[in-house]
């Protein structure tokens, strides 16, 4: 037993910062038996990044492409190895200590001591300073970030399904703006286009000729792939119904979006989709960077101070790059440099040398458009390209043998299967904080119903412009829950069937004969 301990005890710690594909491919290739294997990350599972737009429009569930970091390092949850579930935001390296705060304690502040470091916490998205993007537009990067699109969208459907929401502002929440013309942007839009086409008419068929994705992109759509593929990528989006426009975004507010080319678009769901940029903690560390902020790391992937590797340390990852070697911020890559490290860190710990540098050959990229096809491009020097339905099984043949464990894969087959049999799911789940608010105004609204005359209330409600008798029906009338003008068309009443002034006075002396009279 004695024996045992000082063998934990003496045994060098490696502590993996992230659970991201760089950080989990790395904990899961560390022989536990030759280290302590620490993981410090905000979120205890993987997530299955190429998957994660097709669980925005209720194709696949959000558990479906996450994976417990658990399950990728058994050994996990077998002291002393450990995962902290911890915010990182510092690096110690003369002192070899990573500065963290676990998540959900107050004053949890503490220095983690390491033996070897690897860094593979992500990058946050690239928001090139553009007002309004931070605050307003969603990203798709994390489960929580294609929870809330998802959110977003079908609170945006209910309320255009409202009787009282004018055209206008139906337009406008079912106009989506995707900015970026990558893969993740294009098959967001595709799967959303299909969405829009397939699933509408189980909320109302009036609101579909309403539905419109627009795709703002600078460059080209598609670009890393080629002309031919780029092509019929482009063909099959204009198939669906997605409007790509070639301008760059400016701006972005609650309800518009504006481009370079002067144009304003409303719209009632912004997604960013523009590439990745550094993050505070890169801010912070004391170490090179390369031209666009990212961790400099050299051929092994040893973090660089001064030009010269720190010891111990290495990056990979989207935190992570080289000014003379610059890779795609690709899953593709980071796996691959995640499993280097993870092999040349047993190597070190058995006293061996680093073996011959990384290098990254590409097997190919895709991209699927919508449910029906993809785009595929294998090979690096050689290539072959392919189209249609065909792509399609080839890149769900792909990412079902690249999913982790056979949990994985049965339910992203059983969700692949369920939404083409009974189509994507649409329900809307609010939360507790929600659902508390919603009564709170419940019964406000109830209290000033109680204290308002009859008459007063139905002439207001109708034409809210008039002097109002309530902030609430004035705050509905600026969100769209109530008609701005006298006779105004709805999505549920068209031109022409719209209430009329006259019936509003004869539903107003209705209401006062029915009120009965009071005692003397």
């Amino acid at each position: 037993m004695l024996r045992s301990t000082l063998r934990r005890l003496t045994k060098p710690n490696v502590v993996v910062l992230g659970t991201g594909w760089a950080g989990c491919y790395a904990a899961h290739h560390v022989d536990p038996n030759l280290c302590n294997i620490h993981v410090i990350s905000t979120r205890n599972h993987m997530v299955f990044t190429p998957l994660l737009p097709q669980t925005t429009t209720g194709t696949l569930e959000f558990r479906s492409v996450c994976e417990p970091i658990t399950n990728i390092q058994p050994a996990l949850a077998k002291p002393p190895h450990r995962f902290l579930r911890s915010v990182i935001y510092d690096v110690d390296f003369d002192e070899k200590q990573v500065k963290c705060v676990g998540v959900g304690v107050v004053g949890g502040s503490e220095n983690r001591p390491y033996d070897y470091l690897i860094m593979a916490y992500g990058a946050r998205p690239n928001t090139f300073n553009i007002p309004g993007v931070e605050e307003k537009a969603f990203f798709l990067r994390e489960v929580n970030e294609a929870r809330g699109i998802r959110k977003r969208l079908v609170q945006n459907i209910m309320t255009a399904n409202l009787p009282t929401t004018s055209i206008a502002e139906a337009k406008r929440l079912l106009h989506t703006v995707v900015v970026g013309g990558g893969p993740t942007g294009i098959e967001f839009a595709a799967n959303l286009a299909e969405f829009f086409r397939e699933d509408i008419k189980n909320v109302n068929t009036s609101l579909l000729p309403y539905c419109k994705v627009t795709v703002l992109e600078a460059g080209e759509v598609l670009g890393s792939f080629d002309t031919a593929l780029r092509r019929y990528g482009q063909l099959r989006l204009n198939q669906l119904g997605v409007e790509i426009r070639k301008t760059a975004v400016v701006g972005v507010t609650d309800e518009e979006v504006f481009t370079k080319s002067g144009e304003v678009l409303p719209t009632g769901l912004v997604v960013w989709s523009t590439g990745v940029g550094s993050g505070p903690v890169t801010k912070a560390l004391k170490c090179d960077k390369t031209n666009r902020g990212r961790i400099s790391i050299d051929d092994h992937l040893r973090v660089l101070r001064d030009g010269k590797p720190i010891p111990n340390v290495f990056a990979a990852g989207d935190c992570a790059a080289s000014n003379e070697r610059p890779l795609p911020t690709l899953a593709a890559v980071a796996s691959r440099q995640g499993r280097y490290i993870g092999k040349e860190m047993n190597n070190l710990l058995k006293g061996k040398q680093m073996s011959r540098p990384f290098v990254y050959r590409s097997l190919g990229s895709m991209a699927s458009i919508g449910n029906r096809s993809a785009i595929v491009s294998l090979g690096d020097k050689f290539k072959f390209d392919l189209n249609g339905c065909a792509a399609l099984w080839v890149w769900k043949s792909a990412y079902l043998t690249i999913l982790g464990s056979i949990r994985s894969k049965l339910y992203v087959i059983v969700n692949w299967a369920g939404s083409q049999i009974f189509g994507r799911d649409i329900t809307y789940i609010g939360d507790l904080a929600e659902d508390r608010m919603y009564s709170a105004l419940a019964v406000e609204e109830v209290s000033k119903e109680m204290s308002r005359k009859k008459t007063p209330e139905m002439l207001h409600a109708v034409n809210p412009e008039s002097n109002y008798t309530s902030s609430v029906e004035k705050e509905g009338a600026n969100k769209g829950f109530l008609p701005r003008k006298l006779g105004e068309s709805t999505p549920l009443a068209p031109h022409g069937q719209a209430i009329e002034g006259s019936q509003v006075a004869h539903a107003a002396a209705a209401a006062t004969s029915a009120e009965p009279e009071k005692k003397m």
